[in-house]
């Protein structure tokens, strides 16, 4: 059986083209001349679910903040104007390139026509449209409009921190629209300064925290690319503040055909269909809940069949209607069992509120352990058998038990849940199971959202990081966790078929079920069993992008004359009723934590705590 076969989704996940009419600046064009062929496809339930929350002011929302330092002769120096604007123009062109290899970044969502029925089950249609651009300066000009740049007189930190809070994380959707640009650029200039601010925003529907660091090495290694020529002319950007009033930005730069010619803006028609991807459940295994089916005659058997012979299998015809309604009931049964027996956890201590406000109020605080602690702390998982990701889970957990130690002091033990997104890539079929031959992308190497979740559960140990005669019996515990961790996800993420497959049909059904909620119209609704945090562990990002680029082919080999990147962090806009989300990973060397905070919801001193916790129980780990 097929994900396309599983009861509550119905196949029809894959790209097709159709007509439309495309908006245009000039008003004196009819609509006959606007006509083009796009291709359409509708939004699978992962997709479907960050869609929903992406329109409840932009809900999910996803970015990585950067700054980038230009090469100078010495410390202090600014950089020549011309020359920061050339580099500047690089990274618009080798964003027009990435907005064609990945055609994702150029699509627009929208409500599918009423005649094309439902593809998931009590849930409106939405397609994803993809215009192929009609050639290379149509390209750049799309990608034109959607990198900002911002010139501030005042200082790079605080202009970068006023733009996250205002426009990034909090206030209205003005960076991103569904049905208008899914992913942007914004660039931060200080006057005379040899650094950049660099922000990516996109739409969570299309992107998750991999893939949106592999976005950002691809586009900084076009940029940085010897075989592609700068800018010939003084480049012109779109401004975040014209783009903020609601002017209409057209872009006055020209840039030569033999320049575009070598960025490749546009893909060749043939071409288009290998690199849009299909809808993750579209990559499931096959579910092993039935025998395969040949597709010749069983050969009938001699009036004396060899000894040796092996019998032929049974026949099967495709499942029935009421064979999918009990394996649908059936495995409702099991999942609410299961969940009768889920453990409870204690939760986070949150402000009096008799609803959460229909916005979050989002901040994303970043601790960093320095390099060398980290390098002490990466020496201890590799001595003790543990990845660095396994005894963050265990800090974690121990950090909050000291936060729910102080919020609960009479509550009796329970657990702490910790709640993961993690990548399901491995699990993914390279092409659909019941159309192999037909072209998409790699679902291991695309830009897409590829997730799915999943709980870990941890001992509640409060133990004080500060009392030095506690630092070894803090360390065991801390490996002891981590080793429980590991053990759980090896037991949910075992190699063999059978249990992989199965927990990505719990894990669909549990998607399904958070979409269904979400709309108030799951048919058999349920409560999802809480968490105590949910903690996203991005792993070794050193591996996905590079702190260092090469800024000319002249200088490619002399670090002093590549740009570097530094002071990184990723966060999304929380979710009404979050709470907290933390995201880890390691890059440049150091351990790093961003935690997304709703302050309606969350306590300062509750976020302070955990943060302060997490650092001194990393630091007593590093001192072994």
């Amino acid at each position: 059986m097929t994900f396309s076969e599983w009861p509550g989704y119905r196949a029809g996940h894959r790209w097709t083209q159709e007509d439309v009419v495309v908006e245009d600046d000039d008003s004196a064009r009819s609509p006959a001349t606007r006509k083009r062929t796009a291709w359409v496809r509708p939004l699978g339930v992962l997709e479907c679910k960050f869609d929903k929350a992406t329109q409840l002011v932009g809900q999910s929302d996803t970015f990585l903040r950067l700054k980038v330092s230009l090469p100078v002769e010495e410390v202090g120096e600014t950089v020549d104007e011309a020359v920061r604007d050339s580099f500047v123009g690089r990274v618009l062109l080798a964003w027009a390139s990435l907005r064609a290899r990945h055609p994702l970044l150029a699509c627009t969502i929208h409500d599918a026509p009423a005649e094309t029925g439902s593809v998931i089950p009590l849930i409106q249609t939405r397609h994803f449209r993809f215009v192929p651009p009609a050639n290379d300066d149509e390209a750049f000009g799309r990608a034109w409009r959607t990198m900002l740049v911002h010139d501030v007189d005042g200082g790079l930190d605080a202009a970068m921190d006023e733009l996250q809070d205002q426009h990034v994380l909090n206030g209205e959707r003005v960076l991103l629209d569904q049905a208008a640009c899914l992913a942007r650029l914004v660039l931060v200039r200080p006057r005379s300064s040899a650094d950049l601010g660099f922000f990516l925003v996109i739409s969570h529907v299309i992107s998750d925290g991999l893939s949106v660091f592999k976005l950002v090495n691809e586009l900084f290694t076009l940029a940085s690319s010897p075989s592609r020529p700068s800018p010939t002319s003084p480049p012109t950007f779109a401004r975040l503040d014209a783009h903020l009033s609601g002017e209409l930005q057209q872009p006055p730069w020209s840039v030569p055909d033999e320049t575009t010619s070598n960025w490749q803006l546009t893909l060749a028609e043939e071409a288009v269909l290998a690199h849009l991807p299909l809808a993750s459940e579209e990559h499931y295994p096959v579910l092993p809940l039935l025998p395969p089916r040949s597709a010749t005659p069983p050969v009938q058997p001699t009036e004396n069949p060899s000894r040796i012979a092996s019998p032929v299998p049974p026949q099967h015809s495709p499942p029935s209607i009421p064979h999918l309604r009990w394996l649908w009931a059936i495995t409702r049964t099991i999942l609410l069992q299961r969940q009768s027996h889920f453990p409870r956890t204690l939760y986070i201590p949150r402000l009096p509120h008799p609803l959460p406000p229909p916005q979050a109020r989002n901040r994303w605080p970043r601790w960093r352990l320095e390099r060398e602690p980290s390098s002490r702390v990466i020496r201890f998982c590799k001595t003790h058998s543990v990845s660095p990701s396994m005894l963050l889970y265990s800090l974690i957990s121990l950090s909050l038990a000291n936060v729910l130690k102080l919020a609960h002091p009479d509550a009796p033990y329970h657990p702490i849940v910790l709640g993961f997104p993690f990548s399901a890539r491995p699990f993914l079929l390279p092409r659909p199971a019941d159309s192999p031959q037909r072209p998409c992308s790699d679902p291991s190497s695309d830009l897409a959202i590829r997730i799915t979740f999943g709980s870990i559960h941890l001992p509640n140990l409060p133990l004080d990081p500060n009392k030095r005669p506690q630092a070894e019996e803090i360390r065991q515990a801390a490996l002891r966790g981590a080793r429980l961790a590991k053990e759980q996800f090896a037991t949910r993420l075992a190699p063999n078929q059978t249990s992989r497959t199965v927990f990505l049909a719990g894990m669909y059904g549990l998607i399904l079920d958070r979409l269904l909620n979400s709309t108030g119209k799951n048919p058999i609704p349920y409560n999802e069993e809480k968490t105590a945090l949910n903690a996203s562990m991005i792993g070794d990002v050193d591996r996905l992008l590079a702190t260092r680029f090469p800024s000319s082919p002249d200088f490619a080999k002399s670090p002093s004359r590549a740009f570097r990147l530094h002071d990184i962090m990723i966060g999304t806009r929380l979710h009404r009723g979050e709470g907290m989300l933390l995201e880890a990973f390691t890059w440049d060397g150091m351990i790093t934590i961003c935690l997304g905070v709703d302050d309606h919801l969350i306590s300062p001193k509750v976020v302070e705590a955990l943060l302060s916790g997490i650092r001194t129980l990393a630091e007593v780990v590093a001192d072994e």
